[in-house]
């Protein structure tokens, strides 16, 4: 028996010594497991599952519900990638999807052929899939087309070095990432330099809520993917599993980057017809922020602008605001910047702390118009990248050139972009953002950023922020335990920004 180059990388990582490969060759004289599995639509497939190979469980059916919210088949495409056994591929045939799988393992691949010409169903099977040493040409693992859909029970563990007992090679591949830059940015690097996913594609990657499984969503934002968790599983001991959706950021919408315009909001509001539509300007002669304040564009800047909400809107507008805040903090910690260089000042404000002086570097504004009974929303923000000026501003400023020095508004583009779609596009089969989980995650960052701004001055006294509620309005607490409801920015003072 041969082992893939992938078992072979785990042997030269130090998880596996020589002594293995004669113990695995014991294990295949294990006998195969028969089992009736139970689809999530009910239907009982029988499944054999030989040894080394990855059996379905718990997480196999979650990944398989997951993918039965994004409705029929009706002759996509769907790629599976580590199959296993191949019970989530025979689902996907069930659905009526064109299947094609690949597994690095040859007893998998030989499984699931065999799994699915006893179920009747058709599943194009082949050796190989992505890892850290090359296992066949991308080409002889995903063929030769684009794909609709992209399942990947990801290996979610991370090897314990204190864990002498492990199990083979083969077993282990499909639990264990090695990789030591992480399966997931090796997935997303190769679906966009090879283009394996369909413009209106969508990817679901069955990741732990470990360290490990977090990168993964980290990963697809960097690689200008969106990407959402669309289910969860968690065990008795308190593991959770997590399924996590990745798209194309508002596939059906006009991305245009203009030279210079009046303002972004401006043009979007005039222009946009598709909600995702987003206009970028290199230069903003009448940028503006909230009340009408000029918002003056540095020599070199992030400015732009989506159209997020036509109708009536899921969230309010208050709400969107902070969002859109919370959404620029996100996009810079992926870009580097430590948590303790950031702060987000309520109501729409980003703060970056450089050498120990804090400064704006970005703003977030929030516009609508109705014209009878149709509304649209816009979003704007405008991040401070580079300036020549400095010393004109008669307030601190923040430029992001100072910390990424490579970092221009055509790179950040694609990643802010990405994550404005995880946070606002609503997709059919894509679970919708929870405004609980969403108010959660910035009012945890609001507070955090009282480190950085210190605790927010309101009719002279001194209160601790204590809530968010779904219309961003911020709740404060003083000392003897009075709260107040502030719906307006300006009713505050922050400290640390006395001088600006």
């Amino acid at each position: 028996m041969s082992i893939s180059p992938k078992l072979g990388q785990n042997m030269n990582d130090g998880i596996f010594g020589s002594d293995d490969s004669e113990a695995e060759i014991s294990r295949l004289k294990r006998a195969a497991t028969h089992r009736n599995w139970t689809t999530p639509d009910g239907v009982s497939l029988e499944v054999i599952t030989p040894p080394t190979v990855y059996p379905p469980k718990e997480d196999t059916d979650l990944l398989c519900r997951a993918l039965r919210n994004l409705g029929p088949g009706k002759g996509q495409r769907l790629l599976e990638i580590g199959c296993g056994s191949g019970a989530a591929s025979l689902y996907a045939a069930c659905l009526g999807y064109r299947v094609r799988a690949c597994d690095i393992n040859p007893y998998a691949v030989a499984a699931t052929r065999a799994n699915a010409e006893q179920s009747n169903l058709n599943v194009d099977v082949h050796e190989g899939g992505p890892g850290p040493a090359e296992d066949g040409s991308i080409e002889q693992w995903a063929g030769l087309n684009t794909h609709d859909v992209l399942v990947w029970n990801l290996p979610y563990l991370t090897h314990d070095q204190t864990i002498d007992q492990v199990l083979g090679p083969l077993e282990e591949a499909a639990l264990l990432d090695t990789d030591q830059i992480g399966l997931s940015s090796r997935l997303m690097l190769q679906v966009s330099e090879n283009q394996l996913l369909a413009k209106n594609g969508i990817m679901l990657l069955l990741v732990s809520a470990n360290e490990r499984g977090k990168q993964a969503e980290l990963e697809a934002q960097k690689h200008g993917f969106a990407a959402r968790y669309v289910a969860e599983h968690t065990f008795d001991d308190g593991e959770e599993l997590r399924v996590l959706a990745v798209w194309h950021p508002y596939a059906g919408s006009r991305i245009q980057t203009f030279e210079t315009v009046a303002s972004t909001n401006q043009t979007a509001l005039e222009h946009a017809t598709t909600v995702g539509d987003f206009f970028r300007a290199d230069v903003q002669t009448e940028g503006r922020g909230r009340r009408g304040r000029s918002w003056s564009s540095e020599s070199e800047c992030f400015a732009g602008s989506w159209l997020i909400a036509s109708g009536k809107p899921s969230m309010a507008p208050g709400l969107m605001q902070i969002l859109g805040g919370y959404a620029v903090v996100t996009t810079h910690r992926l870009l580097g910047i430590p948590n303790e260089g950031i702060a987000l000042k309520w109501p729409n404000d980003v703060y970056h702390s450089i050498d120990d002086n804090l400064g704006k570097i970005a703003g977030v504004l929030v516009e609508g118009t109705s014209k009878g009974n149709k509304s649209a929303i816009v979003l704007g923000i405008g991040v401070n990248l580079s300036t020549n000026n400095a010393d004109s501003r008669t307030y601190p400023i923040a430029h992001l050139n100072d910390q990424l020095p490579h970092i221009s508004a055509e790179s950040y583009a694609p990643v802010i972009h990405a994550v404005i779609a995880s946070f606002f596009e609503q997709r059919e089969g894509i679970r919708d953002n929870k405004n609980q989980d969403i108010l959660t995650a910035i009012f945890a960052e609001i507070k955090r950023s009282q480190g950085p701004l210190g605790r927010p001055i309101y009719r002279g006294l001194s209160w601790q922020v204590s809530n968010l509620d779904d219309q961003g309005t911020l709740t404060l607490v003083s000392d003897d335990g009075q709260t107040e409801g502030i719906a307006d920015g300006e009713d505050l003072i922050w400290p640390a920004l006395r001088a600006i």
